[in-house]
């Protein structure tokens, strides 16, 4: 008999995240937040269609729209996306309930958010996607330079 467990994470994060984009105090962010039907999802696999988003989040409410985050020099699928709902109990409902929830194995991580702005879709990372993408292709890289250099340092002896 399968079980829901396999496809939820842990508890949702207790951190606090300020958007940088977003102009004001960190009281009238954090009431932005609590009254916005917004979310954004993150560690989202790239190979995932829209319409899976779309199938998941209806679980928790009727959705407006959902704005899937691309690259801004490939305009590919980056990683993330932000679902407008309707109603502001629907996004509550998916922090609480979805926040975890694994699609490919992967565990999603949603938070709500003050409210999707144009441009926000895009990825800030240095190569146009997600800055997380950036950190990991730089630590791949910089572990590849060093086993270049110590294989060269072993036919050179």
């Amino acid at each position: 008999m399968e079980t829901l467990e396999k496809y939820f994470g842990g508890e949702p994060g207790g951190y606090f995240y300020r958007e940088k984009t977003f102009v004001g105090t960190d009281e009238e962010y954090l009431e932005a937040k609590k009254n916005s039907s917004t979310i954004f999802v993150s560690n989202v696999p790239t190979n995932v269609r829209e319409e899976r988003i779309w199938e998941l989040f209806l679980l928790c409410g009727a959705v407006k729209r959902v704005i899937m985050g691309l690259n801004r020099n490939t305009l590919r699928f980056c990683g993330f996306c932000f679902v407008e709902f309707y109603e502001v109990c629907s996004a509550d409902m998916a922090v609480r309930y979805i926040n975890g929830f694994r699609i490919d194995q992967v565990p999603l991580t949603i938070d709500k958010d003050y409210g999707f702005v144009e441009g926000r879709q895009y990825g800030r990372g240095v190569f146009g996607g997600r800055v997380k993408a950036d950190k990991m292709y730089l630590e791949d890289k910089h572990q590849r330079d060093g086993v270049k250099r110590r294989r060269q340092g072993r036919f050179l002896r």
